[in-house]
């Protein structure tokens, strides 16, 4: 059995990991009074990207996009205001028709009691009060001005960040592919692969923790909508969903809730008892907010332990305020996948394993792994050992694909592995699953696969494999052709057809089809043919609704693929696609995604129509194998050293154009 070794850093990453924090953390301790719309425009621009990405594929330009959401979700807050104003004007309204009571109980009872209790008197005259407050005014008018000042530029400055939110939000949402993009080419290129994967895992991370803190704005309106209503408390409702909903800065709403859940209490409460009740409602609501709550529904989503939840709250309100405090959990999140990543590399290391010679260190040799031939997880069952992949079970619903440095071509598996082959397979794929995943989403699961199996066995599925929802695959390959190649070309020459499909007259070898077309086939087992079908057969198969929905999901992947990969250099000829059904019945993208094994993959600066490119995928394995005098079935032949070394230089090539 072969093994790899987890791709390193150079030994000097964990000083300049440490320098950009440092640097990213200054930069936010000085700049925090002028972040806080920055930060609230980015967060909204990352969580509306997702929909008009959507909104991309069905035609929109991104523009457009950006206004139809950002239009939406402004309609949705003047919704909210809507119906919450004219609620909280009429609860006002009647609390207004109080104070005169409250007066008149304050003057007749509270004062009357601290009399009694303290020996403290105090002359309630609201006329004195008055007169009083009138000459403060007159006599100090000039030394509150600067006061007034400050507090009405305070004001202005809040107005101001409010509407600078939706402005930053525009232009971050309509320029958010660009601006990845474009940090993306600032990563060193022996490190993207890396870099992409980490990132990915990032974004997994900060999606969880806005999942779970829309859990606990619920949670929490629920409990203090309850609780006061329990006690007794007059608009219980919209206090309470109050005081959930505005959790989301923290302790904003326990602040406001708070007040006026008191100010309400006591205007209603003949008396302390229930006015205690209300403040312990609180204060045991912020206690489970801050210790139980939050931890569980946000710490666990993201894999932090809950003591770091609460250590991250003090610490990051400490160091930025109330900026440190918004940001504290998601930093602490994507901190963590980092803390993750620098394990893996340090368990990797010479160091770690004992035998660290600073001398002998060779920088080739952590980027390259030793090839895989056939893995062998002991700590999980075996489900399937296909041509490149071995499949796992990881408990009843989901499991583990390792990519193997195995090369099938013509349907038979060769005996000598392709160095690098699964790793490249399997960063490609995630790139192209998270690339498409509006068109239709893939089986990927944001888990990793180190986590899954024994510590003894994690070289063998770090950087080759990954962890999926176990659905029903369907019992096709959805093949797209958008050249005339291979056996597509050899079919129109006999035929003017592919697949029985008619096509024009005039095309020539490597051509561009007029349109891309389908064509399906069945999924052949291990050592067995595939074998092309009509769309009418396959609809026989799995269905007509299913069929059409196979079709249009393939051409829609190969039409977006095709066009991001020509501006990287790579015409795409044709590909394939598997898919399987989730227990909702809804189709999904699994397997593979437009890899060297699973597409024919042209450099487009050397392409020309009427004779066959030179390819990056494994047709250099085929061409040397048409070659060979082999006959095509099993075994395969030894491929010839030279043949392994230029077949994996090709794979490497290909990941660093697409990923780059």
């Amino acid at each position: 059995m072969h093994t790899i070794r987890r791709p390193g850093f150079p030994g000097n990453t964990p000083w300049l990991a440490f320098a950009v924090l440092l640097v990213s953390g200054g930069l936010v301790y000085l700049l925090g009074p002028i972040l806080t719309p920055f930060l609230a425009g980015a967060l909204l621009a990352y969580i509306f990207d997702p929909l008009v990405d959507r909104l991309e594929t069905r035609g929109l330009s991104r523009t457009t996009g950006t206004v139809v959401v950002i239009v939406l979700a402004g309609l949705g807050v003047l919704a909210l205001l809507l119906v919450a104003l004219p609620l909280f004007q009429g609860q006002f309204a009647e609390l207004s028709q109080r104070v005169p009571a409250a007066f008149d109980l304050l003057r007749t009872r509270f004062l009357p009691w601290l009399q009694q209790t303290f020996g403290i008197g105090i002359d309630f005259n609201l006329a004195a009060l008055k007169t009083w407050l009138t000459e403060k005014a007159t006599q100090n008018g000039t030394a509150w001005l600067p006061s007034l000042q400050t507090g009405a530029l305070a004001i202005v400055g809040v107005l101001v960040n409010l509407l600078l939110i939706p402005v930053v939000m525009f232009y971050l949402l309509r320029d958010w592919d660009v601006i990845v993009a474009r940090i993306a080419t600032l990563a060193p290129r022996r490190w993207l692969g890396t870099v992409t994967r980490v990132a990915r895992d990032m974004d997994a991370v900060v999606g969880e923790f806005l999942r779970g803190q829309l859990a606990v704005m619920a949670t929490l309106s629920l409990y203090y909508a309850l609780a006061l209503w329990a006690a007794g408390l007059d608009y219980a409702l919209p206090i309470g969903i109050l005081t959930g909903v505005l959790s989301f800065v923290p302790f904003l709403g326990f602040g406001l809730g708070v007040i006026l859940a008191l100010l309400v209490a006591l205007l209603q409460f003949t008396d302390w008892t229930g006015v205690a009740w209300v403040a312990g409602i609180y204060l045991a609501g912020q206690a489970l907010e801050s210790y139980v709550i939050t931890p569980r529904l946000v710490g666990k989503r993201v894999g932090l332990h809950p003591v770091a939840v609460i250590f991250a709250l003090a610490a990051f309100g400490q160091l930025f305020g109330f900026v440190g405090v918004l940001l504290a959990v998601p930093l602490a999140a994507i901190l963590l996948v980092a803390l993750r990543e620098l394990r893996g590399v340090y368990e990797a290391s010479d160091f770690y394993a004992g035998s660290y010679n600073a001398g002998s260190f060779d920088s080739a040799s952590s980027t390259m792994s030793a090839p895989l031939f056939e893995s062998h997880i002991a700590s999980l069952p075996l489900v399937h050992r296909g041509k490149v992949r071995d499949i796992y079970a990881v408990g009843d619903d989901k499991l583990l694909i390792v990519t193997t440095d195995r090369l099938s071509a013509f349907d038979v598996v060769m005996p000598i592995p392709i160095p690098g082959k699964g790793e490249v397979l399997t960063r490609v794929s995630a790139f192209w699953f998270d690339k498409l995943k509006a068109i239709v989403p893939s089986q990927a699961l944001d888990i990793a696969p180190e986590s899954v199996v024994a510590d003894s066995e994690r070289d063998q599925v770090a950087g080759r494999a990954i962890v999926v929802k176990k659905l029903k695959a369907l019992p096709i390959e959805a093949i797209v052709r958008g050249y005339l190649a291979g056996s597509g070309w050899k079919e129109y020459q006999a035929s003017q057809s592919v697949c029985g499909i008619p096509l024009p007259a005039g095309l020539v070898q490597a051509g561009r089809l007029p349109e891309p077309i389908f064509t399906p086939s069945t999924k052949a087992a291990l050592g067995a043919h595939d074998e092309n079908i009509a769309f009418e057969q396959m609809a026989t198969l799995i269905g007509q609704d299913l069929a059409t929905q196979v079709r249009d999901a393939s051409l829609a992947l190969y039409k977006s693929a095709a066009e991001y990969a020509l501006t990287r250099g790579i015409i795409i000829a044709d590909t394939k696609f598997e898919f399987g059904l989730d227990e909702a019945g809804k189709l999904v993208w699994i397997d593979e995604a437009l890899t060297p094994d699973s597409s024919r993959f042209w450099p487009a600066d050397q392409y020309q129509p009427g004779s066959s490119p030179p390819s990056f995928d494994k047709q250099f394995v085929r061409d040397w194998l048409e070659g060979s005098g082999w006959n095509k079935q099993a075994p395969g032949p030894a491929l010839p050293a030279e043949i392994v070394a230029k077949t994996s230089e090709k794979y490497r090539e290909v990941m660093t154009r697409l990923l780059a």
